[in-house]
């Protein structure tokens, strides 16, 4: 009888579990508003690590900016790209406008 009883119990658990896991998952669901609190909470916590990873960034830009070899670099990517241009067929006042509008490469996507 005993182990009837065990059985009963023991099966009686393992259909109940996932309901039972269905209902906890649905208890423990946030709000649209402790959502939002928890985004604004974890954006806070971000923006001053963001601000530091940014002044390092430009930082590093500028000083790759201030070195002799870096402006030597760019010239060549400019008369490079000019002379493409000509060379595909663009006037020489077309490409000039071209050279000009084009920004110089940059790590960062937004540059122009």
């Amino acid at each position: 009888m005993r182990t009837r009883a065990s059985a009963f119990v023991l099966s009686t658990l393992l259909l109940a579990a996932p309901c039972l896991a269905q209902e906890a998952a649905a208890q423990r669901q946030p709000s649209p508003e402790e959502m939002q609190k928890i985004m604004d909470a974890t954006m806070g916590a971000m923006v001053p690590m963001m601000g530091r990873m940014m002044e390092v960034m430009i930082e590093a830009q500028l000083k790759f900016a201030t070195k002799p070899d870096t402006a030597e670099r760019l010239a060549t990517f400019k008369k490079n790209l000019y002379d493409a241009l000509v060379s595909k067929g663009f006037s020489k006042s077309e490409a000039l406008q071209v050279v000009v509008a084009t920004g110089l490469p940059s790590a960062s996507l937004s540059a122009k």
